[in-house]
């Protein structure tokens, strides 16, 4: 009997839960097997089966993201995706990637997108990078914020109890629309994150919530007592602000955390601003550097239609073959199938790294993995593409 693809029920839940533990190296508890039940529509799930036994499952997300000119589309979150060390090499994961891209099509999603948890899979089935995700450390007894950027006494405080989730909901609603690769939450979404940080976590604490009327910051401390030399550290999970004011009010009360050492974050940005607002620059350091969000830009038209362009032009890129005229400048755009000659010349995962304008496509043509008609074609492509503002998720899904 070959292996076979279905589209699971509510019932196969808990094995598809032993599954993605046993396949990621982690234990589901009851209580968040059953947290994380609501989160995930089984219509959007496909799993393989050899006779009985699950040996692959992958799944969707209903999501939309921002894209240039804060323009919305909706988009097909990719994840859960696994195969069983015993039935590797023999294409299960890409049957399974398929099937879950036809119902991605399925549901008129133009867009689909994944994190990878190994950097060489996924761009043999078109998906190409299109965020970068930043480490960072802060050395927090080694600097400060200026003197001219702090805030108001009273400009930040702590959220407690019901007072959290309708705050989030309210400020992330409007920083997501400001920031190019960034995903829509529900109410829901927010119950969820809330209370999975209510508890401990690898001997970190619950996560504490800061408020600016323009922003927040989730955090969590470890406690490092070292014989009454106290330096713990705080991992920002979260840094949602949607004004300079609230991004330095945020960072202004986080860095006068008591007892605190160093600050580490996923959370900032490739060219956020925070080193600028710092007694010190060099305080805060960059100790990684990986890729984020992966995407595979599912209908052409719609995905680069949507969005905005830095400057009025007409580039025609070709794709596998196929040829698209994309059109537009600051105020909109259009694509369309055409036979013109083309400026760029590339495959699927790279032109969908374009789409959020983080990738210059001259970085592309350096790494062979575009080329371009002229250096003047080239020139108007980086130009064309990019943004002035790096895209950035900072949802996990």
């Amino acid at each position: 009997m070959g292996i076979e693809l279905r589209t699971p029920s509510g019932d196969d839940w808990a094995s598809i839960t032993d599954f993605d533990g046993r396949t990621f190296g982690v234990t589901h508890s009851a209580e968040e097997v059953e947290r994380l039940r609501p989160m995930h529509d089984m219509d959007r799930f496909r799993v393989a089966y050899d006779g009985k036994q699950i040996v692959g499952v992958a799944g969707s997300y209903e999501l939309d993201t921002t894209l240039p000119g804060r323009r919305i589309v909706r988009m097909g979150g990719v994840t859960w995706v696994g195969v069983a060390a015993t039935h590797r090499r023999q294409g299960v994961m890409r049957r399974l990637i398929g099937a879950v891209h036809d119902d991605i099509d399925a549901r008129d999603e133009p867009l689909a997108s994944l994190y990878g948890s190994e950097g060489g899979i996924y761009h043999h089935v078109g998906y190409g990078t299109a965020t970068q995700v930043r480490v960072t450390s802060i050395d927090v007894r080694s600097t400060a914020m200026r003197s001219e950027f702090r805030p108001e006494p009273g400009a930040v405080r702590y959220l407690e109890g019901d007072d959290i989730v309708p705050a989030l909901d309210r400020i992330w609603t409007r920083f997501r629309s400001v920031r190019t690769g960034e995903t829509g939450r529900s109410r829901t979404d927010h119950e969820y994150f809330v209370a999975s940080g209510a508890t401990e976590r690898n001997g970190y604490s619950a996560v504490a919530y800061l408020a600016h009327r323009d922003g927040y910051a989730a955090y969590r401390t470890k406690m490092e007592w070292n014989d009454g030399h106290p330096s713990h550290t705080v991992v920002v999970n979260e840094m949602a602000a949607v004004t300079p004011d609230a991004h330095a009010a945020l960072w202004h009360t986080l860095l006068n955390l008591d007892l605190v050492g160093t600050i580490t974050s996923r959370a900032i940005a490739i060219d956020d601003p925070l080193p600028m607002l710092l007694e010190n620059p060099r305080s805060l350091r960059t100790t990684d550097l990986n890729d984020g969000v992966w995407l595979n830009v599912r209908d052409v038209p719609k995905c680069f239609g949507a969005r905005t362009y830095r400057v009025d032009d007409r580039m025609v890129v070709e794709v596998d073959g196929t040829r698209w005229a994309i059109e537009g400048g600051p105020d909109g755009a259009s694509c369309t199938r055409v036979r013109s000659r083309p400026d760029l010349v590339t495959s699927h995962g790279p032109f969908s790294s374009l789409l959020y304008g983080g990738v210059l496509p001259s970085a592309f043509v350096a790494g062979r993995q575009m080329s371009a008609r002229n250096a003047g074609a080239l020139d108007r492509a980086d130009i064309f593409f990019t943004t002035s503002l790096a895209p950035h998720c900072q949802s996990q899904y």
